[in-house]
């Protein structure tokens, strides 16, 4: 059989090859465009961009660029102070939660067997892809290569599968298989390719949690069949849990995953209490460009709510309390025709999300308050 080729190492290489070359940036040019679009002196903004860096919500400049804070018309003075950098995510998220929890959350194994102990709903799973042959996975089928993949998938097993790596971030390396049979394995993105390539370059070393595809309700699928989640931002408020965000990812179904950084995928504003979708957001250039419609189906996306909302709540609160050690936490969350899906937790959450879907600075003051309350130093009052 013919493989298909790796041009660029493995997926998940590939993949952070690809995020990191979007998160760089030409100062020059981040400034004369805010000076273009602001009518605004180029020294003057860079001198305004150099203080909020080195100042306490250290914006870097491509952030002060995408939420047009060189705009002066854009946010009042107060609203201007709620913004807040991704480089403050990690040391917020050490002072406030318990660093013992983290384990929990970023091995999706034992996340997924955790959320199914407690009968939350999540994709089946299964099997672990780990060519290592040294741990064991409890209830769970360990591939631990060629022939083991190849007898799981002579089962019978219903396509698509969905792989991604164990210990990931970002949706780096995953992938979706569409197909086997007795030689190999059609992949989504990559084709055909021998069980043996397969390993040899998309595994690679790595570790995978194979699991059931999870498809989209029927409203999402007007949009998209690669699976969307909504990010739910957590922060437990002394008995209760605080939702300050909801944040829809919509992919292109070109794309594997419904991270903000593959080219094309969209953000949405979501109403927490109702479900309703108020923005639809994409990122073009430096700036973030709000569409009325769908760019590819035209269809109407603000305005809508989404299905099943009051169960996603229920379902997001459960896991919020099961995870209350971490203090700041988030849950991404696939919409079925049969309800929520938990697809993932994470001990804490992009502060740029909320900010990119909604326009707004995501540090409020209510959310201040509660991070100052679990000890942060590095929030402001």
């Amino acid at each position: 059989m013919s493989d298909a080729s790796l041009n660029a190492g493995t997926v998940v290489e590939a993949d952070r090859k690809t995020y990191h070359e979007k998160h760089k940036f030409n100062p020059t040019e981040l400034l004369s465009h805010a000076a273009k679009a602001s009518g605004r002196g180029v020294i003057q903004l860079g001198l305004e961009a150099r203080k909020l860096r080195k100042g306490r919500q250290a914006l870097e400049l491509d952030e002060y660029v995408r939420f047009r804070l060189y705009d002066m018309q854009a946010h009042s003075a107060e609203e201007r102070g709620e913004f807040a950098s991704w480089l403050l995510h990690n040391p917020i998220i050490n002072e406030v939660n318990d660093l013992i929890w983290f384990g929990v959350t970023e091995d999706k194994w034992l996340s997924s067997k955790m959320l199914e102990a407690d009968g939350l709903p999540v994709p089946d799973t299964l099997g672990v892809i780990d060519a290592t042959g040294t741990r064991a996975y409890h209830g769970t089928a360990a591939i631990d290569g060629p022939e083991a993949l190849r007898a799981l998938i002579g089962q019978g097993m219903e396509m698509p599968l969905f792989g991604k790596n164990l210990r990931g971030l970002g949706s780096m390396g995953v992938f979706v298989i569409t197909a086997a049979d007795e030689e190999g394995v059609i992949l989504r993105d990559l084709g055909r390719m021998s069980y043996q390539a397969f390993f040899d370059d998309v595994i690679c070393g790595f570790r995978f949690l194979l699991q059931k595809f999870v498809w989209n309700c029927a409203m999402l699928r007007e949009f998209t069949d690669t699976t969307a989640t909504i990010r739910v931002v957590n922060m437990i408020d002394g008995d209760g849990v605080y939702v300050p965000s909801a944040v829809l990812k919509l992919p292109l179904n070109r794309n594997p995953a419904d991270n903000f950084w593959r080219d094309g995928n969209m953000l949405c504003d979501i109403d927490p209490e109702t479900g309703e979708i108020r923005t639809l957001v994409r990122a073009k250039g430096p700036e973030l460009e709000h569409l009325d419609r769908h760019p590819e189906t035209g269809g109407e996306v603000i305005g809508q709510k989404l299905p099943h909302w009051e169960r996603l709540r229920e379902v997001n609160e459960r896991v919020a309390r099961l995870h209350a050690p971490l203090k700041y936490q988030s849950t991404d969350i696939a919409l079925t025709d049969d309800g929520p899906v938990v697809i993932e937790v994470n001990a804490g959450s992009s502060f740029t999300l909320p900010q990119y879907a909604s326009g707004k600075g995501f540090f409020t003051p209510k959310v201040r308050a509660l991070f100052r309350s679990y000890g942060s130093k590095t929030v402001w009052e």
